[in-house]
């Protein structure tokens, strides 16, 4: 059996350590949880819903302990890691609304001049979901399937082995709802016993957020439940992996707010450590210097740090040195192979910990390893191009399809950029947002195509059920 250490990022001090739970001993919580989904489903959407925003008041209770947790064993800034949860309040609010509004009534189908037909499509609960979160946004990955699956009738089965205090929190919030225990399971296991509750537990969907070694992983154990002695053979997955996403600077973008938007926020928010980051720009040859200007001052104002201390804006990468060294050798190849290094590419020790200072690269090239990988990190790429054409050309030159984002004054110029893309989501003059109202979709590698939040996330949640009536022969 192995043990689960967590490690602080910055003091590198042990912040929790714990055998790994046996697959034997969390089996029989998971068959406690579908005893708890049985009654669960039972009340209404709308009950269900005021039950969630009812249980949400822990967090706000809990506000100061559960943020610091998060930066202790993630490195996020303190006043990020308090806006994670303020912002994951608002995504699950929304989403009890949708409950409320509707999402999974029955949708009734017409009779299309046949009065011998009357149908619907029922959402039914699914039992169990088993969800995997990640460490970067402990809170945010772990609201988006939680909520979704409680809503629609499951009980939830949370893995947050790599930030434990979120998961406790998380159970302490929504195990124990109306009265029914065990609606929320929190269960620190390693590798291989996730493996197992995937391949062998009475469990009805999985979802996984993280990397794309870790999504063909989950996909791997998915196909091998199928020739498994199990209730429910073959489960659906949902799959949000990495992404490698780009923005396009059009001639016309207001520079200011573009280099607010695709820097501070796109680039360098959690430390450039988000799977919507924006991980290379392309800039119109119009504007293209007076963009570099712009996004090499917000890069030098950046203040790396303890992630306590309130003056700091970057914490340290949550992947220790292999990151960093992955991150540096990218940025060298990069001007090996003919970008210019407009600031950073080289690291500060702050306490015992070596931090990459905020990296700006011109004149990247379109086959250069930093453009085509992921870089989870403060490193952005930056490449010119002389039309729309050549831009979407560009920003479709790569494996994965989270998002993909244009700073345009032009509706016109937006709209065939959105037509052209092949990611879950085209932002507009924004970029790395999650917005509960909209689905949040991982194309290519970087998911199966799942959807997560929106109205339609509640019912991508659920089973379905057709209902064929003759209602003439009935009263």
């Amino acid at each position: 059996m192995s043990q689960i250490d967590v490690y602080n990022p910055f003091t590198r001090e042990l912040e929790f350590s714990q055998p790994s739970q046996t697959f034997e001993s969390v089996n029989l919580r998971i068959n406690d949880a579908q005893d708890a989904s049985y009654y669960w489903r039972r009340l209404k959407p709308e009950e269900r819903a005021e039950h969630v925003m009812k249980a949400l008041d822990y967090f706000r209770h809990h506000r100061p302990d559960i943020a610091q947790g998060v930066t202790r064993e993630v490195g996020k800034p303190l006043k990020a890691a308090g806006e994670e949860l303020d912002f994951m309040l608002e995504r699950a609010e929304y989403l009890c609304r949708f409950a409320k509004d509707g999402a999974l009534r029955p949708s009734r189908h017409p009779e299309y001049d046949d009065p011998s037909f009357e149908g619907r499509i029922e959402c039914r609960a699914k039992g169990v979901v088993y969800i995997i979160t990640p460490w970067n946004y402990p809170l945010f990955c772990a609201i988006n399937g939680t909520v979704c699956a409680l809503l629609s009738g499951s009980a939830v089965v949370l893995k947050h082995t790599t930030t434990p205090s979120v998961g406790a929190h998380f159970e302490n919030a929504f195990g124990v709802m109306a009265g029914i225990e065990n609606l929320l399971i929190n269960v620190t296991v390693d590798f291989d016993v996730s493996a197992r509750i995937i391949e062998e537990a009475d469990i009805n969907h999985v979802v996984f957020t993280g990397s794309v070694k870790g999504g063909r992983a989950v996909q791997q154990s998915v196909a091998k439940r199928a020739f498994n002695d199990v209730a429910d053979p073959f489960i659906a997955s949902s799959l949000e992996l990495g992404g490698s996403d780009a923005a396009y600077i059009a001639e016309d973008a207001d520079l200011e707010d573009a280099a607010f938007w695709a820097v501070r926020i796109g680039r360098l928010h959690n430390s450039g450590q988000s799977c919507c980051a924006v991980k290379r720009i392309y800039a119109h040859a119009s504007i293209y210097d007076a963009f570099l200007d712009k996004a090499q001052a917000i890069m030098e104002e950046q203040k790396n740090g303890d992630p306590m201390e309130e003056s700091t804006s970057l914490g340290p990468l949550h992947g220790g040195e292999a990151t960093l060294n992955n991150l540096l050798a990218m940025t060298q190849e990069a001007q090996q192979d003919g970008a210019r290094l407009l600031c950073g590419g080289t690291t500060e020790r702050i306490g015992v910990v070596d931090f990459l200072k905020p990296t700006l690269l011109a004149d990247a090239k379109p086959n250069m390893r930093v453009l085509q990988e992921e870089t989870f990190g403060p490193v952005l790429p930056v490449m010119s191009v002389s039309n729309d054409d050549e831009a979407i050309e560009q920003a479709l030159n790569s494996a994965y399809g989270l998002t993909s984002s244009i700073f345009t004054a032009s509706r016109q110029r937006a709209e065939q950029y959105i037509a052209a893309m092949e990611t879950g989501t085209v932002f507009v003059n924004r970029c790395n947002f999650v917005d509960a109202r909209l689905g949040w979709i991982g194309q290519r590698s970087s998911g199966n195509g799942s959807l997560a939040l929106a109205p339609e996330g509640l019912q991508a949640f659920s089973a379905r059920k057709s209902v064929n009536l003759d209602p003439s022969k009935l009263r």
